[in-house]
């Protein structure tokens, strides 16, 4: 029985020991390497590893649910999302909103009293998916830099997506079309990718994966035109 006991709790002293990879990661100094360049890496050494987990999480509800955008006229920005992207409506608020106790007056830092209104748009998985918050009574600008953030949509439509956007007269930016080789723990992936500024100045980003030698040839061309600044 003693003997059984002094190796349950060596087995235990083992677990609880950080694991070799974690070890050596932590040890690793990675500054004195061949590779290591200032300017490119973190003061901070490498020491989390991400899953490549090809399936959602599992085990806990935890997901992006309703982005809001804040916008100086609501009108003008559902030609850009409905119209021009191709989110569905879902609800338009009729009247200005002005309840002092609206959290969303702290929480976007806008000063109580002033007039909001939301409208809410469908995504193809979820009913509201997207908000568009308009604020009247205060300057709303998002001329800045670098931009606070982007989102990025995937769509099955990204060429018509551009088509109606480039005549409409929007801006595009970061035209993109590559491959990502596969690996052991990743498939291969080959995309399409642009951003489109819209009307207060937010960039929204738009994806397409795609195996269609046709669909990425015709991207070829079109995006060849925004990479030299012709925007046609």
């Amino acid at each position: 029985m003693t003997r059984n006991w002094i190796w349950m709790v060596a087995a235990l002293a083992v677990l609880a020991l950080p694991a070799p990879a974690a070890m050596a990661q932590q040890d690793r100094d990675y500054k004195s390497e061949d590779w290591y360049d200032p300017e490119l890496y973190p003061n901070t050494p490498f020491i989390r590893e991400g899953t490549y987990n090809q399936q959602p999480m599992t085990g806990k509800i935890l997901r992006v649910k309703r982005p809001l955008f804040i916008v100086a006229d609501l009108e003008r920005s559902l030609k850009f999302y409905a119209d021009t992207i191709g989110f569905e409506v879902y609800s338009v608020d009729p009247y200005y909103n002005k309840d002092p106790n609206s959290l969303g007056y702290e929480l976007f830092d806008v000063p109580v009293g002033a007039r909001k209104r939301m409208a809410m748009l469908n995504t193809s998985d979820e009913i509201r998916g997207i908000t568009l918050q308009e604020v009247k009574d205060m300057e709303v600008t998002f001329d800045r830099k670098p931009r606070a953030f982007t989102i990025l949509f995937e769509t099955d439509d990204l060429l018509g997506i551009r088509e109606r956007a480039k005549k409409a007269g929007y801006r595009f930016v970061e035209p993109l079309i590559e491959e990502i080789p596969a690996t052991s723990e990743t498939p291969r992936l080959r995309f399409m990718e642009f951003g489109i500024i819209d009307p207060d100045n937010h960039v929204v980003s738009l994806f397409q994966s795609s195996d269609c030698a046709e669909d990425l040839a015709r991207a070829d061309r079109s995006f060849s035109h925004l990479k030299a600044g012709t925007y046609d």
